[in-house]
């Protein structure tokens, strides 16, 4: 079989930056076995002699480890399967998807498909680039998806793309060395400030900290805001919601919100429980520190635990993932697959690799961990990553995160006053809290009619 799989530099071809993250590897060769299972028969005269018509995905698996490998073998048999196509990767790391795309969008250079979660919906069905591609597929198939994770590739009542998995954000922990020193699992913002001070060692005597309890990502990017909007969310304190008179509004400000701010305060500053740095400490540099020992626990998921292991095999059945818990039980459920673009170059290419991805993707959760999108995988997911079995049912508690044209800006807002509460910028959580309350209700009323 003849592939075609290009890591793209966007910088040259497209006039936009991109950059390659990520630091493990996978196998794919049982992917590509398994993915045969549920290809369609290829009749005599589809397998004919044609020219191939170029499939382009774009996204962060293709340059991200072991998603990269994984990606490839699903891609490898659906080519088998399919030898009508040929795909064209481009790679984008996850931090630049948006912007790419809205350089892409200008350019009119978008691909078929993009691997994201549904985060940006709201903002590029604005911008006019995304369609409703429900009457491609009969609704038995539909059916077949987990509801929440299918909502969240829905707008306004129409289907965008499809998942092919979740990525839930969580607590991640050494749950063995909890059982080393007779702690339980924390279930409250107190309870792991705690934990996160027992955890926090110098494992050599030679006085000075090895190992800190809790790491926070604190670079001002998505990953960053997704992670404390969580937080607030598990405090009592949405980020953003709809009043009663229909307007956003922000509960940050509250009593609630500042138990958030005070939370990741007393992780990093008060108590010194997060190793130094945390500013700079973007989602590569969390995984270091995990797999390397010099952290325990952090607000991130099941796929983290996979790459984790990936890096340090030793790392092997050391941790779990378990709901994030203050005055509620939450996770930010995070399901990812691909949307597919209006005006797509190959719409009916776009529309068979969708349906055959989200049915033949069971690698993924057996090396990252990630819950798979489609009904009956889920034993896939039960036997091969125990380490989860505590979040499987994720989707009962996942946060109201609301889809809004300006998330965006206001996620900006969120990561950046982070950032600077971490940076010790501000004298206080409470002074955090009120200072972000307030650019958050600035991104509100220039968006309430």
């Amino acid at each position: 079989m003849k592939k075609l799989c290009k890591i793209i530099s966007l910088l040259l071809a497209i006039v936009i930056v991109t950059s390659a993250c990520g630091s493990s590897s996978s196998t794919a060769g049982n992917n590509a076995a398994s993915s045969t299972e549920n290809a369609p028969a290829v009749s005599e005269d589809s397998a004919s002699p044609k020219e191939k018509t170029v499939l382009q995905i774009m996204g962060p698996w293709i340059v991200e480890s072991p998603e990269d490998k994984i990606l490839g073998g699903v891609v490898e048999s659906f080519e088998e399967a399919y030898p009508q196509y040929e795909v064209e990767l481009i790679g984008v790391p996850s931090a630049d998807v948006v912007t790419s795309v809205q350089s892409m969008a200008a350019s009119k250079t978008l691909p078929d498909l993009v691997i994201v979660n549904g985060a940006n919906n709201a903002a590029w069905k604005e911008m006019d680039i995304l369609e409703d591609i429900s009457g491609s597929f009969d609704q038995d198939f539909l059916d077949g998806f987990y509801p929440e994770m299918l909502k969240e590739f829905t707008y306004d009542g129409e289907l965008l793309g499809l998942p092919l998995c979740a990525a839930p954000f969580v607590l991640i922990l050494r749950k063995d060395l909890l059982d080393e020193a007779g702690l339980t699992v924390p279930e409250s913002f107190e309870e792991i400030v705690s934990v996160a001070q027992a955890l926090t060692v110098d494992k050599n005597g030679d006085g000075k900290t090895d190992r800190y309890g809790m790491t926070l990502m604190g670079f001002p990017d998505g990953n960053n805001s997704l992670r404390f909007t969580l937080a607030l969310f598990a405090a009592g304190a949405p980020d953003i919601y709809t009043d009663e008179n229909g307007k956003w509004a922000t509960k940050i400000g509250t009593p609630e919100g500042v138990r958030a701010f005070k939370f990741y305060y007393d992780l990093a500053i008060t108590n010194g429980s997060v190793p130094p740095g945390a500013t700079e400490v973007d989602y590569k540099t969390m995984v270091n520190l995990l797999s390397t020992d010099q952290a325990a626990m952090a607000i991130s998921g099941p796929h983290t635990i996979g790459t984790i292991v990936s890096q340090n095999p030793d790392m092997e059945g050391r941790f779990i993932a378990v709901p994030l818990i203050d005055k509620e039980t939450v996770a930010y459920l995070n399901p990812y697959g691909m949307i597919k673009f209006k005006d797509s170059p190959n719409y009916q290419g776009a529309v068979d690799f969708l349906q055959y991805a989200s049915q033949n993707f069971v690698e993924m959760t057996r090396v990252t961990k990630r819950p798979p999108s489609r009904i009956e995988l889920a034993d896939v997911a039960r036997e091969a990553a125990p380490e989860v079995a505590a979040i499987l049912d994720c989707a009962q508690y996942n946060i109201a995160y609301a889809k809004a044209p300006f998330r965006g800006e206001e996620s900006n807002v969120i990561a950046e006053h982070v950032n600077a509460m971490l940076a010790g910028m501000f004298k206080s959580p409470e002074e955090a809290a009120e200072a972000t309350a307030q650019a958050v209700q600035e991104v509100l009323d220039a968006n309430n009619n």
